[in-house]
């Protein structure tokens, strides 16, 4: 009898000690998650920038005690930007830019994720922009976790990082807007 209540006993341990190793998955909170971008205007002697925003993500998050076996996996509705000025958005959709009818989708999948610190991780993955795939790294950071005010386990991470829109097949006016486009990433990713 003690045999078995101690074999029971272990195994709900096992089973329990199992649990706080799985992987947890997020999904990507669109409401408090924010892809946003700035870019040199050129015509204005390069003395400003022009700031915009992405208002439609989507994605998952798969967050393990070993990086090595996380991932995550990003859509965003490039039809979604947003500078505040209408007539600037019509031209940045069209084809002299991210011509949103032909790639309606920006994504980001990442292949591998490597601790480099304390919350901070170096991701490599592959970002679609305007049909061209480019393999980038960047250097992520964790900037918090915990339950939010509906008591709904949240995890949240921040990248900033600058990309070439030249190396996405986006060449055009290149006197009117720099080449280099800073983007900055915060996802809120809540546990599924």
């Amino acid at each position: 009898m003690r045999r078995r209540i101690l074999l029971s006993l272990l195994a709900s341990l096992w089973g329990l000690a199992s649990l706080g190793f799985a992987a947890d998955t997020y999904e990507v909170d669109p409401a408090h998650s924010f892809v946003l971008f700035r870019c040199r205007n050129l015509a204005q002697a390069r003395a400003v920038f022009v700031y915009g925003r992405f208002t439609d993500i989507k994605g998952t998050l798969v967050v393990d005690k070993d990086p090595a076996k996380s991932s995550v996996a990003l859509t965003i509705n490039a039809d979604s930007l947003d500078t505040g000025v209408p007539d600037r958005d019509k031209h940045l959709k069209s084809p002299d830019f991210l011509n949103v009818k032909q790639f309606p989708t920006i994504t980001f999948k990442s292949r591998s994720i490597q601790a480099i610190g304390k919350n901070r991780y170096r991701v490599t993955g592959d970002l679609t922009l305007h049909g061209v795939t480019r393999t980038i790294t960047v250097t992520v950071t964790k900037v918090g976790e915990g339950k939010n005010f509906k008591g709904m386990q949240v995890i949240g991470f921040e990248t900033t990082f600058t990309i070439r829109r030249s190396d996405f097949g986006m060449k055009g006016l290149m006197n009117l807007a720099d080449d280099r486009v800073e983007l900055t990433v915060a996802i809120l990713g809540i546990r599924k």
